[in-house]
């Protein structure tokens, strides 16, 4: 019986394996956007921007108590995408797909990332804005 659960297992252990990178960039992602003081929020804010600024005010009109801990949350929040991205990556991988179109994949739900992280923060934490 022992042998039954332990070879249920070696599937879901190979699964998360296989996600290393994907995990290893969660992690990363994580420690560097306290690591850099809100560098991080702050290059996802420019790359999130044509989305986000349609939708708010550019950075530099919020208050200033606001946007600090706004651009460090942007990249706590930021940095769970990769789970998302890793686990399409392995589906696509799965079906054949090239590994330039995985990249490429990979890539826009990383963007997607930036753009929800920030839309969320915004839309829970922004007090309203001065005049």
């Amino acid at each position: 019986m022992a042998k039954v659960r332990t070879a249920e297992a070696w599937p879901a252990l190979r699964y998360i394996l296989s996600l290393k990178w994907s995990l290893a960039g969660f992690v990363a992602a994580f420690l560097l956007s306290f690591l850099s003081f809100g560098l991080l929020g702050y290059v996802l804010y420019c790359a999130a921007y044509p989305v986000v600024g349609a939708a708010y005010p550019p950075l530099s009109t919020w208050r200033p108590d606001t946007v600090w801990p706004l651009i460090v949350g942007a990249g706590l929040v930021w940095s769970f995408s990769f789970i998302p991205a890793g686990v399409i990556d392995h589906a696509l991988a799965g079906r054949g797909v090239a590994r330039l179109q995985r990249n490429i994949w990979y890539f826009v739900v990383l963007w997607i990332g930036a753009v929800a992280a920030w839309l969320l923060l915004i839309a829970t934490n922004l007090p309203p804005l001065r005049s």
